[in-house]
């Protein structure tokens, strides 16, 4: 079978060549599309549903929404474990679903059941079901910040005070307050980045949402006797507009609208509660209506000053450095709708840390080949011989893009890990191949007495050559890639962990066996010409093996030292396993430092708030050099989000 494969590659030169051809440009394509991320999602499939129920205590929001929930979604298929959490005015489950299950067949069923596990909730409480992300989702996280502008060009915005740069104007503060800083997240930025392909969700945290207050005065509803739920009521129904159909008049037809949603105080002020002896009692005459901020859990501070801002959560599935793109893109176009002098900053972006351990492993590849080269060329002394050799390793790389790309395997640091360990292997297939190749035609020349050699006679040296070690090199790939038949059936983190490099190394390597049968013959008949040194006469190996023969004649006379010495090898390398310190996942230089500190379980908004910011305020000014800026975040976001991990 292997003879038979080598022997129609060589047959069918071109043909070969050209498959090889779109291959590469299959595999550069694929390389680009495939999604990258530092590490691998380790997490279990989990599909989070929300209950919101302000104002309730926890034990009302477990008895009464979460319980409801739990009992009645723990009939959806393939569920491993159903878990709850309940706080004040909100609770989640968390539904963790096993290994292997699609994740969007899984929101599926339990979107499906959530309707029968809601008709046990209260009228006041609503349910929703989570976002499509993962614990590794959050890759953007923003601040929504005054800044300072120029009153002649108020189109842009700066970071610092000074002068404006085409003019040399004084630049002026931004003064815009918290409640108008959350409306241009929340109305403005948030719809514009939740548009972005590739988002999940846009979250908000910080700031005031403004909301109209109406503080009624117990005493007026007493002098007017009038019930509180009679004012609700009548302020419920007056925030609406009606239709009243259409009337015709000079053969045109008119649309009649009834204009009653609420737009201003005065709206609010002005709408009838109930009338006494035919004298209307209106809102304002029972209570004092303002505009104010609504009930808040969460805070946002940057080095002492409170700002808000948010946190962009990634689709599943999609391609990280794709998706923080687009969004930076999009940030850069609907910045020129931002009030005056307002300014969105990034202070989270995975990108540096995806690049920074991209790059260090692409060095790492890099340098591998150029070592792997120079080796091939000191040894073989023959360039042509080095460069067929050499091929196999970013061909082989191609291809195991190609794989990974319609195998759903993302690049990551564990998963170009195993490319990394499979370059030995893979250049060994070539190393055989193309050293007996070459063998065979220097010693075709020594017999003939000629440099020259017909294309019949190549076509069947090549055949020969390769066909005797075909098959020795094939079974060397596979006894290689069966051991890592074990790493393929880890379960659970450590599947999710390891299983990457696992197929990203059977990928380069079934790519170097390809290109061991099919393209280094062909190769091999095109570039080995000219005067072939055998091998034997090469001076790397002289000097080597005139090296080696003293050695392994002294080894074989002093068979007991050898063996002691091996044998404490390994109880040395035995020893130093057991105490060396073990850890899980390896230590990333994230280049962000994640302090949380936990104060105690009653503690206000209004303390916390105050301790983190004197917290903030220390570490920038204590490490100035070292720390760029200092962000901290306090409560929880609207809408939650997954937990990180």
């Amino acid at each position: 079978m292997v003879k038979k494969i080598i022997e129609i590659c060589l047959k069918n030169r071109f043909l070969v060549i050209a498959v090889f051809s779109l291959l590469i440009v299959w595999g550069i394509s694929s390389m680009k599309g495939v999604p990258v991320d530092a590490i691998p999602d380790i997490g279990e499939l989990q599909i989070l549903v929300y209950a919101d129920w302000p104002g309730r205590s926890p034990k009302d929001i477990e008895d009464q929404v979460i319980y409801p929930l739990t009992t009645g979604l723990m009939g959806v298929p393939k569920v491993k474990v159903v878990r709850s959490t309940s706080a004040f005015g909100f609770g989640l489950v968390n539904m963790i679903f096993q290994d292997g299950t699609d994740f969007y067949w899984a929101r599926t069923r339990v979107l499906e059941r959530l309707d029968f596990a809601k008709r046990d909730i209260p009228s006041g409480a609503s349910v929703t079901l989570g976002p499509d992300a993962t614990a590794l989702g959050q890759i953007f996280w923003y601040t929504v910040e005054n800044g300072f502008y120029c009153a002649k060009h108020p189109q842009i915005a700066y970071a610092k005070s000074g002068k404006c740069p085409k003019d040399e104007t004084p630049l002026v503060a931004s003064k815009h307050d918290l409640s108008k800083l959350r409306s241009v997240q929340d109305w403005y930025v948030r719809y514009q980045l939740n548009a972005v392909e590739g988002v999940s969700e846009v979250a908000s945290v910080g700031g005031y949402v403004k909301q109209y207050q109406i503080d009624v005065d117990p005493n007026k509803l007493i002098a007017y006797d009038i019930k509180l739920h009679q004012l609700l009521g009548a302020v419920e129904k007056s925030n609406i507009d009606v239709g009243a159909k259409v009337f015709e008049e000079g053969a045109v037809e008119f649309v009649v609208r009834g204009i009653g949603f609420i737009k201003t105080i005065s709206d609010i002020e002005n709408i009838v509660v109930d009338a006494k002896d035919g004298v209307p009692v209106y809102v304002k005459n029972l209570a004092n209506v303002s505009i104010g901020p609504e009930f808040r859990r969460s805070a946002l501070d940057k080095e002492g000053v409170e700002v808000t801002g948010g946190v962009v959560l990634m689709r599943f599935g999609e391609n990280p450095l794709k998706v923080i793109e687009r969004v930076k893109e999009k940030i850069n176009e609907l910045s020129v709708g931002l009030p005056t002098g307002v300014r969105i900053v990034p202070f989270y972006d995975r990108t540096g840390l995806i690049l920074r351990a991209i790059d260090t492993l692409r060095s790492a590849l890099s340098q591998e080949v150029i070592i792997t080269v120079f080796v091939i060329v000191v040894f073989l002394l023959h360039f042509a011989g080095s460069l067929i050799i050499a091929c196999v390793l970013p061909i082989g790389v191609l291809i195991a893009f190609i794989l990974m790309r319609q195998m759903g395997v993302d690049a990551n640091i564990m998963s170009l890990g195993g490319i990394a360990i499979a370059i030995g292997v893979m250049v060994d297939s070539g190393c055989v191949l193309v050293e007996n190749v070459y063998r065979k035609l220097s010693e075709h020349q020594k017999n003939t007495n000629s440099v020259k050699i017909e294309p019949s006679a190549r076509l069947d040296i090549c055949i020969k050559a390769s066909s005797e070690v075909g098959r020795p090199v094939i079974f060397a790939l596979l006894t290689t890639i069966i051991g890592f038949l074990p790493v393929f059936v880890l379960t659970g983190q450590a599947g999710r962990m390891f299983t990457p490099l696992a197929f990203t190394k059977t990928f380069a390597m079934f790519g170097a066996a390809i290109i061991a049968l099919t393209l280094l013959p062909t190769l091999c008949y095109y570039l080995l010409r000219g005067k072939l040194k055998p091998v034997e006469e090469n001076k790397t190996a002289k000097i080597l093996h005139s090296r080696y023969k003293p050695m392994l004649n002294w080894g074989l006379k002093n068979k007991k030292p050898i063996f002691l010495i091996s044998l404490a090898v390994v109880i040395l390398g035995v020893f130093l396993g057991s105490i060396m310190k073990q850890e899980f996942m390896p230590p990333l230089n994230e280049g962000d430092l994640l302090f949380m500190p936990v104060l105690l379980p009653g503690a206000s908004l209004t303390q916390v708030m105050d301790v983190m910011q004197k917290q903030d305020i220390i570490i920038k000014n204590e490490f100035p050099d070292e720390v760029e800026w200092v962000v901290g975040k306090l409560g929880r976001r609207k809408p939650r989000l997954i937990p990180r991990l």
